[in-house]
């Protein structure tokens, strides 16, 4: 074995809140109700954030700043990364949230970390978005097979996560922090899974069981 990797989603597992729901009911362009239904097993994310954003009439520098003064992060965050990185444990994040608002996040946080998001273009009326990554396949799938990348390249795996579409990936990683409604699905469906408060649980693991 080569050791451990780790890969993560971003809202609601780096952040405590979801951004872009927390900015699409903040600025009236959704509703809960429209947002809880977004949670289903048969939404897509990708498809729910083009649809979501297309009125979103929103600038980037009013995206930048909620992020600065409202986007809270889970403990532990940033001194994961930089235990990652003396650790040589590849890190990487694979998210439906979009640059505009992940790009001002890392710099407030003063990190770098290879991530797939969302493109979002600013455009008359709303947000334009798309997922050049995704190709073909779902966000679903793509997040499992980040997870399937490492384990075929000899690494144990840790995935952090916190919606439906992250079951897949959680299914397949081999050791899951889970918060939210992926916990939830972890444990109606016997996926071993321990609940995310604090990524330093996950470096003491990763050193534990090196």
């Amino acid at each position: 074995m080569k050791g451990w990797a780790a890969v993560s989603d971003f809202d609601g597992t780096i952040t405590l809140r979801d951004v872009g729901d927390h900015l699409l009911l903040h600025y009236g362009f959704a509703d809960r109700k429209t947002i809880e239904e977004s949670y289903s097993l048969k939404v897509r994310v990708e498809d729910f954030m083009k649809r979501a954003f297309a009125g979103a009439a929103l600038s980037e520098a009013v995206i930048a700043d909620f992020v600065r003064s409202k986007v809270r992060t889970r403990p532990g965050f940033r001194e994961f990364i930089l235990f990652c990185e003396r650790s040589k444990v590849p890190f990487e994040i694979a998210s439906g949230g979009v640059d505009l608002y992940a790009d001002p996040f890392f710099r407030k946080h003063g990190v770098k970390v290879k991530s797939f998001f969302g493109k979002a273009k600013v455009v008359k009326g709303g947000i334009r978005i798309t997922y050049p990554f995704l190709r073909s396949t779902t966000l679903s799938a793509f997040k499992a097979s980040r997870v399937a990348r490492f384990k075929r390249a000899g690494r144990r795996v840790v995935f952090f996560g916190d919606g439906p579409n992250d079951l897949k990936a959680a299914s397949l990683a081999d050791k899951v922090y889970a918060a939210g409604r992926l916990l939830k699905l972890c444990r109606e469906r016997g996926v071993p899974a321990s609940r995310l408060t604090d990524f330093k649980k996950a470096a003491s693991f990763i050193t534990r069981n090196a």
